[in-house]
């Protein structure tokens, strides 16, 4: 799973939802899985959507099924990454 970095932006360049930004974050807490939200603009989104999967092999099948070609970002969202978010 290493090439999906966790609680980093990246943007979608080909597949579903082209154009969206997005990022996973691990729920290690609550649900143990992985929440992959989107959104069309991360200053000022006005759509978006997420996806929630159980597990590492789940992931991997979700990013391949959406055929999602990712220009991942600089920098890490800080509040994703906080304990107890």
């Amino acid at each position: 799973m290493s090439e999906i970095p966790l609680n980093r932006f990246g943007r979608i360049r080909a597949g579903e939802s082209e154009g969206y930004f997005l990022h996973v974050h691990f729920d290690r807490d609550v649900t143990g899985g992985f929440y992959v939200y989107l959104v069309d603009d991360l200053e000022n989104p006005s759509d978006g959507g997420d996806s929630w999967a159980r597990d590492e092999d789940e992931l991997a099948t979700l990013f391949r099924t959406s055929e999602w070609k990712i220009e991942w970002l600089e920098g890490v969202c800080v509040s994703c990454a906080s304990p107890g978010t």
